[in-house]
Parts: C-alpha cells; structure tokens; sequence
C-alpha cells in the first residue's frame, strides 16, 4: 500500500475509518440487545427533531455526521502529530480524541437531548473515538 505524505489526508481517511468503526461497534452492541439508542442518532439529533430523527433518511445523515466528527478528530490528530513529533503518538492519541469526545459530550449532546437518554451511547462515543484514532 502506498503511503502518502498528505498530513490532512492521511488524517482524514484514517479518521473516517475510525468513524466508520465507532457505528459499527453501535451496531453488534445494538444486535445484541445491550443498546438502545445510537451513536449515529444522538450526531443527527443536531439537524432533527426526536420525531424526524426515527426516519432511516435522517439515521444516514447522522451516520454521516458521525464519520465527519471521526474524520476531523484525525485531521486535529494529524496535525497535532506534525507539530510536536511522532513520540508518544498513543499518548497523544488517546488525550487529543478523549478531548474531541468530552467536547461532544458538553457541548454537542446537550443540544439534541439523545446523550441522556443513553448509558452505553456516550461510552461507546469516548472508547469509540479513542480506538479510532490509534489507526493514524
């Protein structure tokens, strides 16, 4: 496989991977019966109302909210990486994405009342995010 040597595209593809695993965690904890609600739901609660938010057309824009949040913690992992070095990349990793999801959870979930409603979802956001970013 080709390595590129994009810092931002890197960054953006490795976190839209990350992203596309966070949903699908989501979905084996939502087949086995452990969750309820969705990671996806709670981003798309942003856009919609709890009513339009049960249409399967505002679930994929949420999915897509999702991977975009995931996306930009890599391309903020990427950078961060290029500016201080590549030493202690897990360390950094793991601060810089558990920084992106507590933002989420003080400033985005507040807004669409979903991460309340939720145990497992604001979990699955935090370890999510942080697994996801271990791919950079």
């Amino acid at each position: 496989m080709k390595k590129t040597g994009d810092w931002f595209f890197a960054g953006l593809v490795a976190g839209a991977i990350g992203g596309i695993g966070i949903l699908f965690l989501n979905v084996v904890l939502l087949l086995l019966g452990i969750e309820h609600g969705t990671y996806w739901q709670a981003m798309g609660g942003l856009f919609f109302n709890k009513q339009l938010l049960q249409s399967w057309i505002a679930q994929v824009h949420g999915a897509i909210d999702a991977i975009g949040v995931s996306s930009i913690n890599g391309v903020l992992l990427s950078l961060a990486l290029l500016i201080t070095g590549k030493d202690y990349l897990y360390t950094k990793s793991v601060a810089l994405s558990a920084s992106s999801a507590y933002f989420l959870f003080l400033v985005v979930y507040p807004k669409t009342g979903l991460g309340k409603d939720s145990m497992i979802v604001p979990w699955v956001a935090l370890f999510g995010h942080i697994l996801s970013s271990m791919d950079c």
